[in-house]
């Protein structure tokens, strides 16, 4: 297992703690490539610079600053500085917990996703702001010794959030939920214009659920989620029926297709 090409970014900055544990670790199972945003990218999901041009610089052996988002991250590091594709893309450690909605506004899940997009086995890892990175460590390397036995859709990456405490274990546990009370404040500029900063120093609230990602972590276990990219609603597709009665008779077509 010591022999694999291991891709790492995150959205924290590639001088993060969190990254260089998760460096660490990586090393154990082959050679680690960084590649990762020159500063914080956090909350930009999978956003790719398809209007900027990319600057990339190596700051260290198998290290390299990018200057676009986790997603620029991941495709420079597969499609350009690689010389073959990894066999692992590990994101994160992310200062913070990527639960419920998170993974929706998460560059740290938006960089697996995209790993998992370019056909590689990707993972999203995170932790408790008030967490203990090497407390993480062997947690960390128990996951990545058995991730690869246990097979996903190809559409799928693991979510994995570590708790604030020593874990008790690993669970495996269901996106949940979480509420957001988030603020808009409104200040002027030193000219008297106006410019707004989103966000809340409350941060968020999560539903905990039996089975649920916000429930495991706050139990002192390690959630372990399969998220998958495919985001239809198959409750919905199973009323076809009742869609086609509704929408059917809204319009009616000729033998050629026209209305």
């Amino acid at each position: 297992m010591a022999d694999k090409l291991i891709l790492l970014t995150n959205d924290d900055g590639v001088w993060a703690p969190g990254l260089e544990t998760l460096v660490k670790v990586a090393s154990n199972y082959g050679r680690p490539v960084v590649v990762a945003p020159d500063r914080n990218r956090s909350a930009i999901s999978s956003a790719m610079s398809v209007h900027n041009i990319l600057r990339v610089e190596e700051i260290a052996p198998d290290r390299y600053s990018c200057d676009g988002t986790p997603v620029d991250c991941v495709l420079t590091g597969v499609r350009y500085i690689l010389e073959k594709a990894p066999d692992w893309i590990l994101s994160g450690i992310n200062w913070g917990f990527n639960l419920g909605e998170d993974v929706l506004y998460s560059g740290t899940v938006g960089a697996a996703f995209e790993g998992r997009l370019q056909g590689v086995r990707s993972a999203a890892f995170s932790l408790h702001r008030q967490g203990n990175l090497e407390a993480v460590l062997p947690w960390l390397e128990r996951f990545l010794d058995n991730w690869e036995r246990f097979e996903l859709p190809s559409d799928t990456i693991w979510n994995v959030n570590f708790p604030e405490c020593e874990p008790k274990g690993f669970r495996m546990a269901a996106q949940g939920r979480r509420r957001y009370y988030d603020l808009m404040e409104q200040r002027l500029d030193p000219r008297g214009k106006p410019y707004f900063w989103i966000g809340g120093d409350g941060g968020p609230e999560y539903v905990e659920g039996k089975g649920m990602d916000a429930d495991a972590v706050h139990g002192g276990f390690i959630s372990v989620t399969p998220v998958q990219m495919n985001l239809t609603c198959h409750e919905a597709m199973a009323r076809r029926t009742e869609f086609d009665e509704i929408f059917g008779r809204l319009f009616t077509f000729s033998p050629n297709g026209q209305l």
